[in-house]
């Protein structure tokens, strides 16, 4: 037998070597959940939990919120107290961070 023979045989032995590893990486290595469902993820590789019907939020109502009379009068909103007096001297609260130092 050649060098090349000898070579060649190796390589084969290598890659089922190596074919066989895969496979059992990839039997040991799926996810599965505690209902032996395996986990699926997002485009981010982020695990979606899928809710089950039961958990599954219950949908709105069909009928609208209540709404005053329109011969009503509204309510006057809460009257805002007046802005606090800047603070003295050069000091300012919110700086423009784009304006030079001077």
């Amino acid at each position: 037998m050649g060098f090349m023979d000898k070579a060649k045989k190796l390589a084969e032995q290598a890659q089922e070597k190596l074919d066989e590893a895969q496979k059992n990486f990839n039997k040991s290595d799926s996810p599965e959940t505690e209902s032996g469902q395996s986990v699926k993820y997002d485009n981010h590789g982020r695990p979606i939990q899928e809710e089950t019907p039961a958990a599954a939020t219950a949908p709105p109502s069909a009928t609208p919120p209540a709404e005053p009379p329109a011969d009503s009068p509204a309510e006057p909103p809460p009257a805002e107290p007046p802005p606090a007096d800047p603070p003295a001297g050069d000091a300012n609260a919110s700086p423009d961070p784009f304006k030079p130092i001077q």
